[in-house]
């Protein structure tokens, strides 16, 4: 009975003294990195009567789902997936991973966007990062969680986080 309480005791003071000193702040990526957010996209588009979706017109029916690293240094990291799907009739899905690749970022100002580009969330100070590799998508800097809804079956999810 002893010995039962000695252990008690000792996991609760190495459990205050972990409380108290903590673990510190968690930096997911790596603090080499000096990461400066996490961006996740997730897009889907479903409607092929919106222009977007449209197998001759746009990108098709499916979707992309992307997490971005960017770092100080104007660099980062990047993987995901995308899947297209065939609609009615079948045939012509299919699924695939889009990296891990390593890649470059800018931050613009809406005006400075280029033509064509989409905006994931309106910013309140007007700046965006753009994934060079990632196409015509700029996610505002401001932390937070941004969603879209372009019309019935066309959604798109963006976060910016530490």
């Amino acid at each position: 009975m002893r010995k039962a309480l000695l252990l008690v005791a000792l996991v609760a003071a190495f459990a205050a003294i972990a409380g108290f000193f903590g673990a510190g702040k968690a930096l997911a990526y790596g603090k080499a990195d000096q990461p400066l957010a996490q961006l996740t996209l997730s897009a889907n588009c479903d409607n092929p009567s919106f222009p977007l979706c449209s197998p001759t017109t746009g990108v098709g029916l499916g979707g992309i789902w992307s997490w971005i690293e960017v770092d100080a240094n104007g660099t980062g990291d990047m993987t995901g997936a995308a899947c297209g799907h065939a609609g009615a009739g079948g045939g012509g899905s299919g699924a695939g991973p889009l990296g891990p690749t390593d890649i470059t970022w800018e931050i613009m100002s809406a005006e400075q966007l280029p033509p064509g580009f989409f905006v994931l969330g309106n910013d309140p100070t007007d700046q965006y990062y753009v994934i060079n590799q990632l196409g015509p998508f700029a996610f505002p800097v401001t932390r937070g969680h941004y969603s879209t809804r372009l019309a019935p079956g066309v959604q798109i999810q963006a976060t910016v986080a530490p």
